[in-house]
Order: structure tokens, then sequence, then C-alpha cells
């Protein structure tokens, strides 16, 4: 069936580095964005198996970015992680409330994102 291709959206570079090294070296294929608007078009256009999301960004942040991912009709299915430095419960409620299907705080470890995008796509 072929690699599954996951986008990776954060405007903090080394985070964005970091994931995609992670997600290459687990066999997946890694697309990037470091705003919410790439992210929306790269959505659209390459069809990705899921997305992690960055909420912290300048122009779209990722609830926006979320909200609209879920409100299109060719995205609308993509599992979405909420990645973000937003620890607190209020965070993660609102993740939730925007479409997303899952949500990770910074500091995290890679094995956990791992585990969610498994319990997601497999």
């Amino acid at each position: 069936m072929g690699r599954k291709k996951i986008l990776v959206v954060d405007d903090e570079i080394d985070i964005l580095e970091m994931i995609k090294d992670y997600l290459e070296h687990n066999e997946y294929d890694v697309l990037t964005a470091s705003d919410g608007t790439l992210a929306l078009e790269l959505a659209v256009n390459e069809k990705p198996d899921l997305i992690t999301l960055d909420i912290m960004m300048a122009q779209k942040d990722g609830y926006e970015t979320c909200l609209l991912l879920k409100e299109n009709q060719s995205t609308s299915t993509i599992p979405v992680i909420i990645v973000t430095g937003r620890g607190s419960q209020q965070a993660a409620l609102a993740a939730q409330s925007f479409g997303a299907d899952s949500y990770l705080s910074k500091p995290f470890q890679l094995k956990e994102l791992g585990e969610q995008i498994e319990k997601l796509i497999g």
C-alpha cells in the first residue's frame, strides 16, 4: 500500500526538523509547513494521512487551521494531532472543540507522538 504521508506544521524549525527526522526514521513520508496558510494548501493538494499541528503560529494559528481543515470537504477526514506548548486542560478542550482528533503538550517524547499516530492511522 505504500508509506503513509504526514504533514507536520510548526513554526519552530528545530521542532519541525526533530519530528520530521523521527517520522522519516519510522518509515513515514513527511511534508512540512511553518504556518497555517501553507498547511491548508498542502493538505488540499497532497492529501496527507495525518497532520500534526502547532497552535502558536503567525498568520493562522493551529486552532483556526484545524477548524478550516475540518470544514473543508476534501480534508475533513484527515486526523489532526494538536501539538502545543500550552499544557492546560483548557487548551486540550479547545483543541477538541476545533475538531482535533488528538492532543500532545510540549515537551513530549517522540515515542508518545508515534503512539498517537499509530492509534489514528495504524
